[in-house]
């Protein structure tokens, strides 16, 4: 008969301690497993990609598109295609969607699609138009020199031409203070529409200044239950420059599924962004040139604040022409104090 003691726990048997710390240590090993299969087969499903971005199937060169982004600056042989798809699809979705993964893949590519679409945001034919600020809004803040054009855009006859530059702008989102005054402007369109997509820029996407606040306000009220409804978001939101939602920002930069937001988010604080500057230095040494980009630009936009980031601004040569250029611009704007802006954004009503 066994020596012990009825109740006596076996000596094999794991505490609930024991058992949670198996579990962590296989979650651990698996996530690294996970993490070496994507690192060694991701370059090699490139060229199976850029076959498929070849297929007479929009929704199969939008699903290589998606792929080839996440794959990032290794899927480069993708580039030409891409472009391609970017600017001469008939699909507007395979447009944006091929955009969007050049941006995670090359910026001077990126810019190419933006000097491409630029001009057609004067273009006759309005679904030109409609489109060119579509794909402008898919590039993100790598298209900030289009911030002008766009502008512009939103004094469009078209009241969708307006819908899209706005939410094109909002989604550059630098500068700040030129994309926050055409987006307050479209608070006071003359279509329900367009100012329904101004007040849901506010709400998910443009931080909330005390002069959008006071014009929001009274639109918590209005006829139309959307714009109410968005305008109550918004408000809710926490008010730009506030020290909690920052800090919280600063946290997000650790997590590298949110980084591209928490940075977007900042670089359109400006000056009060300073709070995050210790988490946005390491990442002007991030293997994603999009991710330096962003870092370069919330920097930049911390002005005087981020008078701590200079040297390693002024020592770092950047394998990207487009970072770079960001560095010399934020370089002076941390020495000056004013971050430079690309255009002026008119204010005032459509009509």
């Amino acid at each position: 008969m066994s020596p012990m003691t009825a109740g006596t726990p076996s000596s094999t048997i794991l505490s609930s301690r024991e058992i949670k710390l198996h579990l962590l240590g296989l979650i651990l090993v698996l996530g690294l497993l996970g993490l070496w299969y994507w690192l060694s087969t991701g370059t090699r499903v490139v060229p199976t990609l850029i076959e498929m971005l070849k297929d007479d199937d929009p929704s199969t060169r939008i699903v290589a598109a998606e792929q080839l982004g996440q794959i990032g600056p290794a899927a480069r042989a993708a580039i030409p295609q891409l472009l391609s798809q970017a600017t001469q699809d008939g699909s507007q979705h395979a447009n944006t969607t091929a955009a969007t993964a050049l941006k995670w893949i090359d910026l001077s590519a990126s810019r190419r699609v933006m000097t491409h679409f630029i001009p057609r945001l004067q273009d006759t034919d309005v679904q030109q138009r409609r489109t060119a600020c579509a794909i402008l809004g898919s590039l993100g803040p790598v298209a900030k020199p289009s911030v002008p054009a766009l502008v512009a855009a939103t004094h469009d006859a078209d009241a969708l031409v307006r819908r899209n530059a706005l939410t094109a702008l909002a989604t550059i989102g630098i500068p700040s203070g030129a994309v926050g005054t055409a987006v307050l402007a479209g608070l006071r369109d003359s279509s329900s529409l367009v100012r329904q997509t101004a007040v849901a820029q506010f709400a998910f996407t443009v931080p909330v200044s005390e002069e959008a606040a006071a014009a929001l306000t009274p639109m918590v009220n209005d006829q139309d239950k959307g714009i109410a409804t968005l305008a109550r978001t918004a408000l809710e939101k926490p008010r730009a420059g506030d020290a909690a939602h920052i800090e919280s920002l600063g946290m997000m930069l650790g997590h590298s599924t949110a980084r591209d937001y928490a940075l977007h988010q900042l670089a359109q604080v400006g000056p009060a962004a300073t709070e995050a500057l210790t988490p946005v230095l390491p990442l002007l040494d991030d293997d994603h040139p999009f991710i330096r980009y962003l870092a370069v630009e919330t920097l930049s936009g911390m002005g005087q604040g981020a008078k701590q980031a200079l040297l390693p601004l002024k020592q770092r040569r950047d394998s990207d022409p487009i970072i770079q250029a960001a560095i010399t611009d934020a370089v002076a704007a941390i020495e000056s104090g004013q971050t430079p802006t690309p255009g002026v954004a008119p204010g005032g009503r459509h009509e």
